[in-house]
């Protein structure tokens, strides 16, 4: 398993300030857990404490996505 580098976290979640994109380097998170990640986001509205299977690793990059999400974002769902 490899971590996840910068261009993986520009395809998956968008650009995102460079210390937020360091602190989930530094997890040492794949790309498959951040997937993973955004998939809880996705699936239960933000509540990322209802997430006691996830990994250490994986609420930690939750909390990393909630911070860069917009109260906006997490309310409403895309538009695409």
């Amino acid at each position: 398993m490899t971590g996840i580098s910068r261009r993986d976290i520009d395809t998956l979640v968008g650009t995102v300030d460079d210390m937020i994109a360091s602190e989930m380097i530094g997890t040492g998170a794949s790309a498959a857990e951040l997937a993973e990640a955004m998939a809880h986001l996705d699936d239960h509205a933000n509540q990322a404490t209802l997430y006691p299977s996830a990994t250490r690793r994986v609420r930690r990059l939750i909390d990393l996505l909630l911070a860069v999400s917009t109260p906006a974002e997490r309310l409403e769902p895309e538009m695409t």
